[in-house]
């Protein structure tokens, strides 16, 4: 992680030296609608109740950070680093029909690096994304005690998505997905069932070019 943003860091001021007409920056900021997908595990015995966990609703969250645009030839490549807080529901579900949601929420650096290309204002891009996760608060410790879903602190993902230029605005919608296997495993009344709740969202972003 330290090493992406270390990369970018240089990335932005060599190419400011060189050339203003091929590399600019900006800040930006905006919205996220994340979620939790998974596969549902039915039957669940907990020696008190026999329930399922399946995937929930979806949260709004937040992003904040820097852009950076490069130009080579009618390429446009597009680092970014920004922080992210997000998260996703689960539902337990009992079999008297009673249902529990169970929240999951975590803040995380993301670091995109996306290749598109312009046509007159519009942009569409995609590439992958590397997520550092910072912290993690879930409700599944109701359920195991201890329990964690990000068992690595970084994952890796993708995003693709449109952009329009407006001066020195920029208006962005993307969706992301996750590409990193969670594999984290459920322990309950002394049986274990396969956890992999992978993030996904779509982001919608606001940012200034200086």
């Amino acid at each position: 992680m330290k090493k992406l943003i270390l990369v970018l860091v240089v990335s932005m001021f060599v190419f400011t030296m060189a050339d203003a007409q091929l590399f600019k920056w900006g800040i930006k900021g905006g919205v996220g609608f994340s979620s939790l997908k998974m596969e549902e595990i039915m039957g669940i015995d907990d020696g008190t109740d026999v329930y399922n966990l399946v995937t929930g609703d979806g949260v709004m969250g937040y992003h904040v950070g820097l852009q950076t645009r490069i130009k080579v030839a009618m390429i446009l490549i597009q680092p970014e680093v920004y922080f992210n807080a997000g998260g996703g529901t689960l539902e337990q579900v009992v079999d008297n029909g009673a249902t529990t949601v169970l929240d999951v929420k975590f803040s995380r650096i993301d670091v995109p690096l996306l290749v598109g290309v312009k046509f007159g204002p519009i942009r569409i891009n995609a590439g992958p994304v590397g997520s550092y996760v910072l912290s993690e608060t879930t409700d599944l410790t109701e359920i195991q005690p201890d329990y964690t879903l990000f068992t690595n602190s970084m994952t890796w993902g993708f995003q693709a998505g449109l952009g329009v230029g407006l001066s020195k605005l920029s208006i962005d919608a993307r969706y992301e997905g996750s590409l990193s296997e969670l594999g984290e495993t459920l322990s309950i009344g002394g049986s274990e069932f396969a956890l992999d709740a992978r993030p996904s969202q779509w982001i919608i972003s606001l940012g200034y070019w200086f």
